[in-house]
């Protein structure tokens, strides 16, 4: 068909005019990786694959086909991550396009039993979003991985308000306060927060990124027995935090994470905030080149 002309994807088009993005988005397309907590053990996600590429301007169209043959064929393969899978789909995507171009983006959801050992000893079934993307135009490929959580926050302002309205006993009570470590009375946040590192020379491990994340927010658990709740709580108020602490103290904690080995890289984090006083939530976004965050922290 190809030698006769008869291939129509590859037949002129009526209007020669370039498709900036042309292509599909296939859902609950399995991939297994390598367990990227650490495990000895493979772990197998749904996912939710986004497949494009520039269109050119002389050709009538794409090949839908050959994207479901080479997601079928990779599906049966173990990656060492899901940027490792971004990266395989568009290297190939762009072979059996002929294309200059493409973008791939790769969604799923890692779903793990986590041990919580206590008074009593409890299983829990927890879950991290995992996303990974794969870019190539005007001959720059670019890569990025992100993944999404869920932790809590407690409200400062309400605790200081609390603080000075103790009259004559102000003082007293900071005193017992600070000797305790006993926090006030606050509200608390559901917050949902995605960290993006783009631009890295290697994908970043996954289980010291989650380790650096527990660095600054209290992660929300699903299943804990009573004294991790109380645990959780006591240090979600013990520091008190704003979505904007979150933020800026996320991205630090990231950049010394991946700053020596990854100079050219950039971190975005994106947060919201459902607010349990008010009727509207918070949402809040950053993003730093590490070269911007070495020159900002250069004395610190």
């Amino acid at each position: 068909m190809n030698d006769g002309g008869h291939d129509i994807p590859n037949q002129a088009a009526r209007l020669p005019l370039q498709i900036r993005r042309m292509g599909l988005t296939r859902s609950s397309i399995p991939v297994r990786l390598t367990d990227p907590l650490g495990g000895s053990g493979t772990v197998d996600l749904s996912c939710d694959v986004d497949t494009f590429v520039d269109l050119a301007a002389e050709r009538r169209g794409i090949h839908v086909s050959r994207i479901g043959d080479l997601l079928a064929r990779l599906a049966g393969e173990t990656y060492s991550s899901l940027s490792h899978y971004a990266r395989r789909v568009h290297d190939e995507l762009r072979v059996v396009q002929e294309s200059e171009t493409a973008s791939v983006a790769v969604r799923g959801v890692l779903t793990y039993l986590e041990q919580v050992r206590g008074v009593k000893n409890k299983a829990s079934l927890e879950h991290l979003e995992l996303a990974a993307e794969a870019v190539t135009r005007n001959g720059v490929a670019t890569f990025s991985q992100s993944v999404g959580f869920s932790h809590i926050t407690a409200c400062p302002c309400v605790q200081e308000t609390y603080r000075n309205s103790f009259g004559p006993d102000h003082e007293a009570l900071n005193r017992v306060l600070s000797e305790t470590r006993m926090p006030l009375l606050t509200h608390s946040q559901r917050c949902r927060t995605t960290i993006t590192i783009a631009g890295a020379e290697r994908p970043i491990p996954l289980e010291p990124l989650v380790a650096c994340l527990d660095q600054v927010v209290v992660r929300s658990q699903n299943t804990l027995p009573r004294e991790f709740e109380l645990l959780n709580v006591h240090r979600s108020h013990v520091k008190a935090q704003f979505l904007e602490d979150v933020i800026r103290e996320l991205t630090y904690s990231v950049y010394r994470l991946i700053a020596r080995d990854h100079p050219n890289a950039t971190i975005r984090i994106q947060s919201s905030s459902m607010e349990s006083i008010h009727d509207f939530d918070l949402e809040g976004e950053i993003e730093f080149k590490v070269a911007e965050l070495d020159r900002i922290f250069a004395d610190t």
